[in-house]
């Protein structure tokens, strides 16, 4: 049973980070004005909040990718501090000029963000036992 748990944390883990390496692509897309606003003009705290989740979740993918500790504390600063922004913050994050203003259908992305990032985090406390590499003398 150990091994098969450590295959299914492997590719859950791998998972998690193609999922953060796409989150990682669309904040590169922001900067780059390829999603639809202008983020030059866009709210500083949206900008502030695009560069330091590009950061973060560029250390998700590698951290997870490679089993970096680092990697794995990343994700969990990412996961937490996004389930805190987009329910309890929600309402700064949107506090926004009227030309930034975010649709019913943008407000429902946030609270499928949020169930994501829960899921992931309890997906990857259960497996978490699963994380490490057996120790060396097993893997020769």
């Amino acid at each position: 049973m150990p091994e098969i748990g450590r295959r299914i944390a492997t590719i859950f883990i791998w998972t998690v980070a193609l999922f953060y390496a796409y989150g990682a692509l669309v904040h590169v897309l922001n900067m780059a004005n390829l999603s639809g606003f202008d983020w030059g003009a866009a709210p500083r705290k949206w900008q502030a909040l695009d560069l330091i989740y590009l950061i973060v979740d560029v250390v998700v993918v590698f951290g997870l990718m490679l089993r970096w500790r680092l990697g794995f504390v990343a994700f969990y600063l990412a996961a937490i501090s996004q389930i805190v922004l987009y329910t309890l913050l929600r309402p700064w994050v949107l506090d926004v000029p009227p030309e930034f203003a975010v649709s019913e259908s943008e407000q429902q992305y946030l609270t499928v963000l949020v169930v994501f990032h829960a899921v992931t985090l309890t997906a990857m406390t259960l497996l978490g036992r699963y994380w490490r590499r057996p120790p060396t003398s097993a893997r020769r």
